[in-house]
């Protein structure tokens, strides 16, 4: 059915804005090609107004447009049902496997593609990126259904067992698309340095620890650090007879390294 777009109002989110980066692609590809999905709305106990129940996006983007009417489904649904649908909705989506998405665009010219998409060439060429895959790489990744997020990262990795055992572990693991990336790029440099500094800092305050419980014990102890053929060295000096030095030197020295 068709209704008028101002007769449409709130829905299980409560109205909100649902704007982002992509509501203008989305008005974009409405204006070419058409609302391809209808939104879905519930009768209102207001006559001639309808509860949103799903297509949040899709109507934000057509009142972008200025459309003064929209395809509907309008449901005989209470507000329990009409929550159980948007949970459903959200909840069930999967993301489209970027292999098959990659089969289906390879079956075009590329150029005459993206003279009828909203999408830019970066977006297209990414999922054609794909099938410079191995075979048997495409086809993990096409029945496990891989979305382009969580593959891209295997065009990166070395060699088509690597490719082939690091598809099957995001699959089975289900990784995230940062997870995928760590999986076959490892951490980031930056972090690798972090992390070493927040190691040796621990090393360093164990070090300091095991000191002042000596010194509990009534031991002379104190900890040295200096540097030793381009590393570092630590050491808990153990006091004999007279005590040696300035401990709060010592101690000075290992807080500040």
């Amino acid at each position: 059915m068709r209704l008028r777009i101002q007769d449409v109002y709130g829905g299980v989110t409560g109205g909100r804005n649902p704007a982002d980066e992509t509501l203008a692609l989305l008005a974009a590809s409405i204006a070419r090609h058409g609302l391809l999905q209808p939104i879905v709305v519930r009768t209102s106990a207001q006559a001639g107004r309808y509860v949103l129940v799903c297509g949040a996006r899709r109507l934000a983007a057509c009142r972008l447009l200025g459309m003064e009417e929209i395809d509907a489904l309008c449901l005989d649904m209470d507000e329990t049902m009409a929550a159980a649908c948007y949970m459903e909705e959200h909840g069930l989506r999967r993301a489209p496997c970027a292999m098959e998405e990659a089969q289906t665009l390879s079956a075009v010219e590329k150029d005459a593609l993206l003279s009828c998409t909203v999408l830019d060439r970066q977006a297209v060429e990414q999922r054609l990126d794909l099938l410079t895959l191995p075979a048997r790489v495409q086809e993990i990744a096409r029945q496990r259904g891989l979305s382009l997020e969580q593959a891209k990262p295997l065009l990166s990795a070395c060699g088509e067992e690597r490719q082939t055992e690091a598809a099957l572990i995001i699959a089975e693991r289900s990784l995230t698309p940062a997870q995928a990336r760590r999986l076959v790029h490892g951490p980031a440099k930056g972090s690798l340095i972090s992390g070493r500094r927040r190691t040796v800092r621990a090393a360093l305050e164990e070090v300091n620890a095991l000191a002042r419980r000596l010194r509990a014990k009534g031991v002379e102890a104190s900890v040295s650090v200096h540097s030793q053929e381009g590393g570092m060295c630590v050491q808990i000096l153990l006091a004999h007879g007279e005590k040696q030095g300035s401990q709060q030197d010592f101690e000075r020295k290992g807080r500040n390294t």
